[in-house]
């Protein structure tokens, strides 16, 4: 897989049932000189063979799609041996579908109707093994509560504070949604002790994966 700060572009397989809505996030993730758009798909059984046709680095999931969903895609790829980050593109009010995307392993999510910077962000953070959450969707799993569905807001409290100081830090900014080059860069740390961190955190914490972890994080910050 290639990283945010490889010479060769990260590849992207997008998948939507809606040509303008795919158009348009090929359009955005263009824009940026190191991702390229390898393959787009306008239904679940077309993501999963250009996902075999062109191995991406990431891939961009729409949520709802004809009769094979992004969800199933997604637990689909996760049954294959091989991590391929996968990313959910989702709107307001589908929230038990962006619950279920959680439990099946998803690497983030964006909104469609969201800031384009933030795909970008997602993508480079997914391609580096990070984990990002769109602000607005993980103030959406909080309020509704779908968040406790994961980890309740004390018992996340509980498993933060069974950390180190250092943890809580790199947990803070991986709940932010920093990939482990930028949480290196950010803490002053060599990437690889970042990577020791982050096998501790989600050890202590029970966390399956970044996006638990993050989720962890938010529960446990205090209000306000």
């Amino acid at each position: 897989m290639n990283g945010t700060g490889s010479a060769t572009p990260l590849r992207v397989v997008i998948a939507d049932d809606e040509p303008l809505v795919r158009a348009g996030l090929a359009g955005i993730v263009e824009t940026d000189d190191g991702v390229r758009v390898v393959g787009q798909a306008s239904s679940g059984e077309e993501a999963l063979a250009a996902v075999r046709a062109h191995r991406p680095d990431v891939v961009l999931l729409d949520v709802r799609m004809g009769t094979m969903s992004g969800l199933d895609v997604l637990a689909e790829i996760r049954r294959s041996a091989e991590h391929l980050p996968c990313l959910m593109v989702t709107t307001f009010g589908e929230d038990e579908y962006v619950a279920e995307a959680i439990r099946l392993g998803a690497d983030g999510f964006v909104l469609k109707s969201g800031d384009p910077r933030e795909l970008l962000l997602a993508v480079h953070a997914a391609a580096s093994g990070g984990a990002y959450f769109s602000p607005a969707v993980s103030r959406r799993l909080l309020q509704t509560g779908l968040g406790t569905r994961f980890v309740a807001q004390q018992d996340a409290r509980e498993r933060f504070d069974r950390l180190t100081q250092r943890e809580r830090e790199v947990l803070t900014l991986m709940g932010d949604g920093l990939a482990n080059p930028e949480i290196a860069a950010r803490l002053h740390l060599a990437e690889g002790t970042v990577k020791v961190h982050v096998t501790s955190i989600l050890r202590t914490t029970g966390a399956r994966n970044r996006v638990e972890a993050a989720l962890i994080a938010a529960q446990a910050r205090p209000p306000g």
